[in-house]
């Protein structure tokens, strides 16, 4: 069976390769990643085999470094052996399967972080029967694309008496174990007893794994998921006390990201406190790693967090320190010109918050790869834009131009996107409030009100709650005591 070790040392000879044909051309990291374009820490970190991406980029760096093909042959070198890894971890699966797993007892140096089941035995059912007992659980592999569903599987490693064998389980099976939904003990973090080697693979294992969350979390709602987020920082933070050097620093850097995440389900679920608290480690684990594309996101963030407190001053010009860092993403940077338009909406300033928009909607225009998940932003999408543009219309007192672009967004939007598109559906009923239609505002905060009974979003149900309040005055229409009466019974 190949060597997981050999997979990561081609992709860092791969990154090692790029090195030297950008060092022959006499470009810096920056004046490539100007030519691909991508950010000169992306640039950095696959030079430093920290991340491989897709055929694309190594297209495009082949081509504008004339390396002759050598630097896209590498790259499909280092995927057919990817892949091959791959199948082999498939065809142990498909043994294990039918019952006949193969011994492959962990020895000192490996890498995985320890779960130990609850007392009571548990076990995890795979397809055909077979059945394991847990008392170490770990992802090793996720396949599988697009929403949750029965159909999507992922592959665990299972320990059981010191062997390893490997079982898949439907996605939904492995998020209502994980989230704690099903018939199973809670999972829980041993004692660090003794020093392990970290696989490196573990990053891209936790990447995807919260690539899932994210996308599960608007499915199930943030009650659900943010319980296995927090214990997976738990995970990532003992694998990072162990690890060493370079791979420490992604360890950082990938736990900042799973902590911005806690902070996002918080501020979702009204926990604000929590929210920030979260924000802050992630900015500060975000720095320690020297993850600039990451850190100009929380900042990003923080702006966005200050709109509606007593520091929305504040909003215009942290967007600002967050759009100048010189390894801004593109589309963090529409992000952080969406905050600045905020901030100039609240300053009364309609121009500045055109010109804002307008530059949020040509910087993601120039992005191939908005709306793809893996991507830092990628919710900044045409939707998204013109519901933010929507708010800041609803701000400057222009009801009926806050309708159309929060109309034009809840069309667009994604179906996967349920709680988002519930926001800003509550965010249409007020534009409709606003604009002297409150029978049509109340027609519509009741569908919002519906995604937040289903999601358990704080955010919508809360926005809900102030537009029945505004609209209490109108209750003898029969579609306000409707919504008066459906939000009581969800309190």
């Amino acid at each position: 069976m190949i060597d997981p070790q050999r997979v990561h040392d081609a992709k860092v000879a791969l990154g090692a390769r790029l090195a030297g044909w950008r060092h022959a051309r006499g470009l810096t990291q920056l004046a490539l990643a100007r030519r691909v374009p991508i950010s000169r820490t992306t640039i950095a970190s696959v030079e430093r085999g920290r991340q491989c991406p897709d055929r694309i980029f190594w297209q495009r760096c082949d081509a504008n470094l004339a390396a002759g093909g050598e630097l896209l042959a590498g790259y499909d070198d280092y995927r057919r052996l990817k892949r091959q890894l791959d199948l082999e971890k498939a065809e142990a699966d498909q043994r294990a399967r039918w019952g006949e797993a193969e011994d492959c007892s962990l020895s000192e140096g490996d890498s995985h972080a320890s779960l130990i089941a609850a007392p009571k035995p548990t076990s995890v059912n795979g397809p055909g029967g077979l059945t394991a007992p847990l008392s170490q659980v770990t992802i090793v592999a996720g396949e599988g694309e697009g929403d949750v569903g029965e159909g999507d599987v992922a592959t665990l490693s299972v320990m059981s008496d010191g062997q390893a064998m490997s079982v898949r389980v439907s996605r939904r099976a492995l998020l209502e174990l994980a989230a704690g939904l099903a018939t199973v003990p809670a999972l829980t973090i041993t004692g660090e007893s003794r020093s392990r080697a970290v696989d490196p693979a573990v990053v891209d294992h936790y990447a995807e794994l919260r690539a899932f969350l994210v996308r599960a979390d608007d499915r199930l709602g943030g009650l659900t998921i943010l319980s296995t987020v927090e214990q997976q920082i738990t995970t990532i933070a003992v694998l990072r006390r162990q690890a060493r050097g370079s791979l420490r620093d992604q360890l950082l850097s990938t736990e900042a990201r799973w902590s911005e995440f806690a902070g996002w389900l918080s501020d979702d679920l009204g926990d604000r406190a929590a929210g920030g608290r979260w924000l802050d480690q992630a900015g500060s684990m975000a720095q320690e790693a020297d993850d600039q594309e990451f850190w100009a996101y929380v900042l990003a963030r923080k702006a966005q967090r200050l709109v509606g407190t007593g520091d929305e001053d504040r909003v215009v010009g942290i967007a600002r320190v967050a759009a100048r860092l010189p390894d801004t993403p593109t589309l963090v940077r529409a992000f952080a010109a969406v905050q600045q338009a905020h901030g100039s909406a609240i300053d009364n300033d309609a121009c500045a918050f055109e010109a804002a928009i307008e530059q949020a909607h040509e910087l993601v225009a120039t992005v191939r790869t908005a709306g793809d998940d893996s991507t830092l932003g990628s919710f900044c999408t045409r939707p998204y834009l013109a519901a933010q543009e929507g708010e800041g219309w609803l701000r400057l007192n222009q009801p009926r131009r806050a309708v159309d672009s929060f109309t034009a967004a809840v069309n667009e939007w994604p179906d996967r996107y349920r709680r988002e598109r519930g926001v800003y559906l509550s965010r249409t009923a007020h534009a409709h409030l606003a604009a002297s239609e409150p029978v049509r505002a109340a027609t519509v905060a009741a569908q919002a009100l519906t995604v937040a009974t289903t999601t358990g979003s704080a955010r919508v149900h809360r926005n809900v709650t102030v537009l029945a309040h505004r609209l209490e005055p109108f209750a003898s229409q029969p579609e306000v005591r409707h919504l008066i009466d459906h939000l009581a019974a969800t309190t």
